[in-house]
């Protein structure tokens, strides 16, 4: 088995295929590429494609102009003893190979980069000239002779020996044993882009820096990548935390907020153009004063300039030993290496035990200032070498896998449409049977009444910090910093909703993400479940709404229920649960219990069903109506690796992330289980009891006919 995937690491991004961690061998397996921040953006303008054959060969392919690169990254096997070990390593191989060649677009350039194990020389010049150029430097191996093959059969040829170099900057390898100097690393590509390839040589210092054999091949190709970046609208804007926090900083965002409050708006606009206008310019505002710091480091943060010093030192002194080795000299230079290669160790292996402390006393201070999202920041930035799914193939409907990014973004688009949208099965009959309750005149008005300014700055003020921001970009860390004038602005932009009842239609579009479950295969989208990211606008205005029905709606809940309640908790019921089991227990009753947990329960909300049952429990008709605004014509879009999918309809449930989702859902099944309790009695069976957590609940009964009884019900 092999492990294979994709990852960042800062600016770079590593396509890898080798042995998994859990199958450690001698490093005689693996291979990856690793692109930089220009070369990753063409390889995502051609769909991300990559495909790891096996712990050998790994395959990526790069827009470019005028034509597209396809770039194949081996690690072949060493030259066989004999005819069978051949047959076992070498000849699969390059069956491998073939087969991975094969599946490349004609009219691409190939490129194929690695350590071939092989060896060729003058004599294969002379046979095979429009293979192995002038500059061939070995004697052949049996590789050497597989490889030469295999180039001819492809059209391809061996850049390395066309160009003429130094001994030292041709050959890439020294045996261990005869000191000899071997070039066993080569670069293929198709012969009619032969004059694409400028040159090809061997850099020796940079094998010092990491302790490598090999030396360094570079190759200079003359093609020009496609790594502009597609334009995606409302970017994520990028603060600084600790600078939001910044008392003179947020004095100067509020006073820039209040000048543009106080400049007179002279035509009139809709709803959408003012929060567009509001959008631009706190955009822009926050994005100046609270910028992140561009310091452009490309270093580890433990890095010091007296390590890199050492460093500098100690790959010089590889250089040394490299030119001397094979001679009396050579133990003499060697034995210099070797003491700056331990000093350089011991400096590193020092700075980063002081490194770890002073973070650990950072994530500790941030903690016991009670703020977590500080610490998890600082956790997430050291893991900035995590594994990433972004760009994981998946498998469509059929079982093919997809690799393309194009592809992948419209299958899980398909994936969440066909998931989110459940088919209503409620008779409109029933809905219309549903009395609205009778409110008070007193009520009326409480419900129905303008939001205010205190409203406003309470709901802002009940919204958790560090929250991923909608579509629009905009954190609720930017919102709580624009202090009293950012209330104002969008006290007047809530007003404007309240009394014309039309909604900003940025708001009704979702953002959705996906989240692995951390079980079953990566490749199925089943084992993911999808995040909603709302704008926090719009969650602000729908917890002004909450705020006024929430108490209302509370007190008519049954006491069973106790999830996303205040001073309740699951806990609760599962203490319930144990004293039921040690009461039948003692008292010698029989006892069973059935526990249901309702699939789809939040997606498959009927919304007509759903704002009859909010009437019926005392909600005005303005409220109800500011609710079907909020979903009213509510959209998806999936976002996967920076790509955001076409927009997708969603026409059942309630929002997940939505303010209000959790109250508006328990009191549907709030409805649902009064209906079948009632019903249950009707049977002549009293005394029923259920315990639920939203739509999570349990059934004991002293026998299971009560269970039936129940069941029905609820089915009806």
């Amino acid at each position: 088995m092999y492990d294979s995937g994709t990852t960042t690491i800062g600016e770079y991004t590593f396509i890898y295929s080798g042995h998994s961690s859990a199958d450690k061998t001698r490093s005689a397996h693996g291979v990856a590429i690793v692109l930089n921040k220009q070369a990753t953006t063409a390889w995502k303008n051609l769909g991300s494609t990559w495909e790891a054959v096996n712990e050998r060969i790994v395959m990526i392919r790069l827009a470019s102009k005028p034509i597209n690169v396809t770039v194949i990254a081996i690690y072949a096997p060493i030259n066989p003893k004999n005819q069978q070990q051949a047959g076992s390593t070498t000849d699969p191989f390059y069956e491998d190979l073939q087969k991975t060649i094969n599946k490349v677009p004609k009219c691409d350039m190939l490129l194929i980069i690695g350590d071939f194990n092989a060896r060729v020389g003058q004599e294969q010049h002379r046979t095979s000239s429009n293979v192995v150029g002038p500059h061939a430097v070995d004697t052949i191996n049996d590789n050497g002779e597989h490889l030469v093959d295999f180039c001819s059969i492809n059209n391809l040829i061996m850049c390395n020996t066309f160009f003429q170099h130094k001994p030292v900057h041709q050959k890439s390898w020294m045996h261990p044993g005869s000191k000899t100097w071997h070039m066993l690393d080569y670069t293929l590509v198709n012969k009619k882009f032969r004059s694409s390839v400028e040159d090809v040589r061997v850099h020796r210092t940079a094998a010092g820096v990491i302790g490598t054999d090999h030396h360094l091949l570079r190759i200079k190709l003359k093609f020009h990548l496609n790594s502009r970046r597609k334009i995606i609208k409302n970017q994520l804007l990028r603060v600084d935390r600790k600078k939001l926090k910044n008392e003179q900083l947020k004095m100067a965002f509020q006073a820039q907020l209040n000048q543009r409050l106080q400049q007179p708006t002279y035509s009139p606009q809709t709803i959408d153009q003012k929060y567009t206008n509001f959008v631009d310019y706190v955009r822009q505002t926050s994005g100046s004063i609270f910028q992140e710091d561009g310091n452009g480091r490309k270093y580890k943060e433990w890095l010091t300039d007296e390590i890199l010093d050492v460093v500098d030192k100690k790959a010089k002194a590889f250089l040394d030993w490299q030119n001397f080795r094979g001679t009396s000299l050579e133990a003499k230079y060697r034995k210099s290496y070797c003491l700056l290669r331990n000093l350089a160790k011991k400096k590193i292996e020092a700075r980063q035990v002081e490194y770890w402390d002073e973070l650990s006393m950072e994530i500790e201070n941030a903690i016991k200032q009670h703020d977590p999202a500080t610490a998890y920041a600082i956790i997430r930035r050291l893991r900035g070498g995590r594994a990433k799914i972004e760009n994981f193939p998946i498998f469509d409907k059929q079982g093919c896998l997809l690799t393309n990014s194009e592809q992948r973004l419209n299958r899980w688009k398909d994936y969440f449409n066909d998931l989110l949208n459940v088919p209503s099965i409620v008779d409109q009959t029933t809905i219309q049977q549903i009395p609205p309750a009778t409110i008070t005149t007193s009520e009326q008005r409480r419900q129905d009444k303008t939001p205010t300014l205190s409203e406003v700055q309470c709901a802002i003020k009940q919204m958790k910090n560090g929250k991923a921001p909608g579509n629009d970009g905009i954190s609720i860390d930017v919102i709580k910093a624009g202090g009293l004038p950012m209330a104002k602005w969008l006290h007047e932009i809530f007003v404007d909703i309240w009394e014309n009842e039309i909604m900003i239609k940025d708001w009704t579009t979702a953002i959705l993400i996906r989240l692995y479950k951390n079980k079953g295969d990566k490749k199925i989208c089943d084992n993911y479940r999808g995040i909603s990211l709302l704008v926090v606008t719009s969650k602000i205005f729908s917890r002004i709404i909450l705020n006024r029905v929430q108490g209302l709606l509370d007190k008519q809940l049954l006491e069973e229920q106790a999830g996303f309640r205040s001073n309740r908790s699951t806990i609760d019921q599962i203490f319930i649960l144990k004293m039921i089991k040690e009461k039948s227990h003692n008292n010698n009753k029989p006892l069973h219990m059935c526990f249901i947990d309702i699939m789809k329960a939040y997606d498959s909300v009927d919304r007509t069903l759903l704002w009859q049952i909010c009437r019926h429990y005392g909600l005005t008709d303005k409220i109800v109506q500011m609710l079907i605004l909020l979903y009213q014509d509510t959209k998806a879009q999936v976002r996967i690796n920076g790509e955001i999918s076409d927009p997708f309809d969603i026409n059942s449930g309630v929002q997940q992330g939505g303010i209000p989702s959790c109250i508006l859902f328990n009191v549907l099944f709030d409805f649902i289980m009064r209906r079948v309790i009632e019903q249950v009695k009707l049977l002549g069976i009293t005394g029923i009891k259920m315990a639920y957590g939203s739509n999570d609940f349990f059934h004991p009964a002293t026998m299971p006919l009560i269970w039936n009884s129940s069941f029905n019900a609820l089915n009806k």
